[in-house]
């Protein structure tokens, strides 16, 4: 009995120093990341920001709800500040559908019953809970964040070895984005209800890029979709084909 008294204290006692070494070295990693104001990182986030004036890339799609599963493969085409232009195809290659978003408006085809919308871009922003602006949804596929500001008030620490800003409005948090230190891009961002996770960054032209975006919402719609982007491809002369038959039916929202 003794002896099983002291192995069940030898082990506890093990656990518990791996534990504690393990804590410690994490606080060891931590202590080496060097720590800057909010306004130092916002200048280092808008510094490496992915820039570009075209942006076309392929995508493969996972969009999954409380009721549906779907995968899609499809393009997605960019000109900064300008214009932003999806197709959407099934896995056979056939296209479902297709997206253009300009500074002030949106379009939708559905290939699938024959159906279209026109619409403004600001009614579109009174139904979500962000900024649905061309240049913020730009912004959101190449991980950047133009709106931040150095004379704006950030709260910064660092958690799980990323660099943290927040920003709150009377005492509401508003706004959370983790950095990575290496390259000063982001890699988790959350603002209302929506979460963004970026990951496998690549050196696209010299600028790092993330290759797979997941968007999430923290609400009862539970959405999640992920995008991987392949064959990616800068600074190149686009054409954005948008052509609605007329024997498509017009929708509204």
């Amino acid at each position: 009995m003794n002896d099983m008294k002291t192995k069940i204290a030898c082990i506890v006692i093990t656990t518990l120093f791996l534990m504690s070494s393990c804590s410690s070295e994490k606080e060891v990693m931590r202590s080496n990341l060097r720590t800057y104001n909010a306004n130092h990182l916002v200048r280092e986030i808008n510094e490496n920001s992915f820039d570009y004036e075209s942006l076309q890339t392929k995508l493969d799609i996972k969009f999954k709800d409380e009721r549906n599963s779907l995968g899609l493969k499809g393009q997605l085409r960019m000109q900064k500040d300008s214009l932003i232009w999806i197709s959407l195809s099934m896995k056979l290659g056939i296209e479902v559908a297709r997206v253009m978003v300009t500074d002030d408006s949106i379009k939708f085809i559905n290939r699938s019953n024959r159906t279209y919308l026109s619409e403004s871009l600001d009614n579109i922003k009174e139904m979500l809970p962000i900024d649905a602006s061309m240049s913020y949804i730009q912004n959101i596929l190449v991980g950047n964040d133009s709106q931040l500001k150095r004379s704006d008030r950030y709260k910064t620490s660092i958690d799980n070895d990323l660099y943290k800003l927040e920003s709150s409005r009377d005492g509401l948090l508003m706004k959370q984005l983790w950095i990575i230190p290496e390259t000063f891009r982001i890699s988790r961002y959350e603002i209302n209800s929506i979460s963004l996770l970026y990951d496998k960054f690549d050196n696209i032209d010299g600028k790092i890029l993330p290759k797979k975006i997941i968007f999430e919402t923290n609400d009862s719609s539970n959405i999640k979709i992920e995008i991987d982007y392949s064959e990616i491809k800068t600074e190149e002369k686009l054409d954005f084909p948008f052509n609605i038959s007329k024997k498509y039916n017009k929708i509204n929202l």
